[in-house]
């Protein structure tokens, strides 16, 4: 299904519906003509006409195509509801800032038509938009307002699904959980629910799960979602991430095995990439650092300069490895620089923090007061640029303010500052 443009957010005469359906199947106008024995001047005239021609063209044009009337020419009302279901289904294509006016216009034509369930869609739909665009807390007070509406148990399943993903990304775990359980009660209660959304969920959930320690649970969760998947990168996720839940249990044995399963599944180089940052992460704790820069690298290439959200992670692990071999150079400074753009974009609040750790934990090291400062006034930046409703966000940057406070009055000391987790 194609993007919608808004020049597509309007509704359509019958005749310039009948139109298209020709141009698609005969390719002009003068070839239906001559398909139905009629001369193109009066078809033209008669797909201006309201009532779209006479008695005779209506016959030769319905099995011409081979299609009923009400097959090829909908009403206002079906037709904003096709395009609100296209939306809903493909809202991952409407990132760029000007696409905010198609899902505006497209609920408009909800209102209009008193569409109240699609109008629902809508405001779900430009809440994810907001999420895409990193505007997560604007979703996040969108989509709750359509869940507090909507009475159709799929989208209550769907919607809160992808609330609980808002908050996991805002480090908000204790709401995400509850949210993903009141999911796993729905799911119990409801059976005709779309693989896909259950497949999102478990995915989901062993997500939040890896990220919170639990990760047997995750294991869990991910062999759930794989039940579900039907595309080979779906399947291939949920094998990557069920080695990340044996990564994390430090069985790396076990980890390289489903990162290596996975890889049958990825083509894309996106995916791929994915994998070999993991592949990295585990060759760097095994303190195998030149074939840990060897899989880095062959991540970055995968990239090729796009991405900054993945770009970010890569260059987590990279300033990592290099540290471990004693080689920074000038990493550091240019990892000091993503974390500066990273509130401008799509990027996980958990990575960042986790990046904010590497500096501090380098700076400890070799005892460097100037990068201190720069790390301190990074994250006075970041708690600026944080919204108000991000509270554990925010809580774990000013802890890393006071633990800068610390470090400074005990440098001298021995003082042993603990490694601080979002």
């Amino acid at each position: 299904m194609k993007k919608l443009g808004l020049n597509h957010i309007k509704i359509k005469s019958p005749g310039k519906q009948v139109r298209e359906v020709i141009i698609d199947k005969f390719g002009d106008i003068d070839n239906f003509a001559n398909e139905i024995e009629m001369h193109s001047r009066t078809v033209k005239q008669y797909l201006k006409e309201a009532r779209i021609g006479s008695d005779t063209f209506k016959i030769k044009l319905f099995n011409a195509l081979d299609k009923g009337f009400h097959e090829i020419v909908k009403s206002e009302k079906d037709q904003v509801k096709e395009m609100v279901e296209n939306i809903h289904e493909n809202i991952q294509m409407y990132k760029e800032e000007e696409d905010i006016s198609i899902l505006e216009r497209a609920k408009e034509l909800c209102i209009k038509n008193n569409l109240h369930l699609d109008m629902l869609k809508m405001q779900r739909s430009i809440a994810m938009y907001y999420f895409y665009r990193n505007e997560i807390d604007k979703g996040i007070g969108i989509i709750q307002s359509a869940i507090d509406s909507v009475k159709v148990h799929k989208y209550l399943v769907k919607w809160k699904s992808e609330l609980g993903l808002m908050n996991f990304y805002k480090c908000e775990y204790k709401e995400s959980r509850k949210l993903f359980r009141e999911v796993d009660k729905l799911l119990d209660e409801v059976k005709e629910i779309d693989d896909r959304t259950i497949y999102l969920h478990y995915y989901r959930y062993g997500m939040l799960q890896n990220s919170t320690k639990r990760h047997p649970s995750a294991e869990i969760l991910f062999e759930k979602s794989l039940k579900y998947a039907q595309t080979s990168i779906d399947k291939g996720d949920a094998i990557m991430n069920i080695g990340v839940s044996f990564e994390r249990r430090k069985k790396y044995r076990r980890a390289m095995e489903y990162y290596r399963k996975a890889l049958d599944f990825f083509e894309e180089d996106l995916y791929k990439s994915l994998l070999f940052n993991n592949i990295a992460k585990v060759y760097k704790v095994l303190e195998e650092y030149d074939r840990a820069l060897y899989y880095i690298n062959l991540a970055f290439r995968c990239l090729n300069g796009e991405n900054l959200s993945h770009m970010f992670v890569y260059y987590v692990t990279y300033v990592q490895i290099l540290i471990r071999k004693g080689e920074v150079g000038e990493a550091i400074e240019k990892l000091m620089e993503l974390i500066d753009k990273a509130e401008d974009n799509f990027i996980y609040k958990k990575s960042i923090i986790e990046g904010i750790n590497i500096i501090r934990e380098y700076v400890l090291q070799i005892k460097d007061i100037d990068i201190l400062e720069d790390m301190e006034e990074l994250i006075y930046k970041s708690i600026q640029n944080a919204t108000s409703y991000s509270k554990e966000y925010i809580k774990e940057l000013k802890s890393y303010i006071n633990l800068n406070t610390i470090y400074r009055k005990y440098s001298g000391s021995e003082t042993i500052i603990n490694k601080v987790k979002c």
